[in-house]
């Protein structure tokens, strides 16, 4: 692995970690949730600096359906995180106190709906290019099964995490408060948010190689 590379994954584990616990509003309170959005933020300017090619080479060659799909993830990716930022900026209360800017409900809302569009759409983000995580696992063929079958029964988890945590109403503003239940674990919370991400993960990985094994038998 060539430093770049390793740096690149860093920032996005950091990232993704970092957005795990940013969900979790309800856990660790107001002044650590302002200021993870704070340092996300910073991660995200970096991961776009690091990954400046992309956007040199916005227009330029062929746009296959894999290449399309892509472009579109990574726009709509990019204003779910100007939306996350600019919101959560105006109802700051800890880091921007300074400014009193005005927050309100509508505010709330958006920045709550926005950040729950936020997981579907990084998780379709990190499938797309989750062959470079792949190329890391030994080839031994026992051990692919095992992390395909792994992969499955966390997709599945996933699937019932989508609908515990009543992700219909998350993404379509049926609420603003997002409540977890003091009698659960907070452990499930941060397993639940990360299975409905890998969820997306694991359904844009295999939906591309269904396509790519399709598409090349044609």
């Amino acid at each position: 692995m060539n430093s770049a590379l390793a740096v690149r994954i860093i920032i996005d584990l950091c990232m993704t970690i970092l957005l795990l616990c940013a969900y979790a509003y309800r856990i660790i309170g107001d002044i650590a949730h302002e200021w993870i959005g704070v340092f996300v933020f910073v991660l995200f300017i970096a991961h776009n600096v690091i990954n400046y090619r992309w956007y040199k080479n916005i227009g330029k060659g062929v746009y296959t359906a894999r290449r399309v799909i892509m472009a579109t993830v990574n726009a709509l990716l990019a204003l779910t995180m100007a939306t996350l930022v600019i919101t959560g900026f105006l109802q700051s209360r800890i880091v921007l106190s300074f400014l009193n800017l005005p927050g309100d409900m509508v505010l709330r809302q958006i920045h709550t709906t926005t950040a729950y569009w936020g997981l579907p759409l990084i998780g379709v983000h990190i499938g797309l290019h989750w062959g470079i995580f792949t190329n890391f696992i030994n080839k031994n063929n026992f051990i692919i099964i095992a992390v395909r079958i792994l992969a499955c029964l966390f997709a599945a988890f996933g699937v019932w995490s989508f609908f515990d945590r009543d992700m219909f109403a998350k993404l379509f503003l049926g609420f603003s408060f997002d409540y977890w239940p003091p009698a659960r674990p907070s452990i499930l919370f941060f397993a639940e948010t990360l299975s409905v991400m890998g969820l997306f993960i694991f359904a844009a990985y295999y939906g591309m190689k269904i396509k790519d094994t399709i598409g090349g038998s044609l």
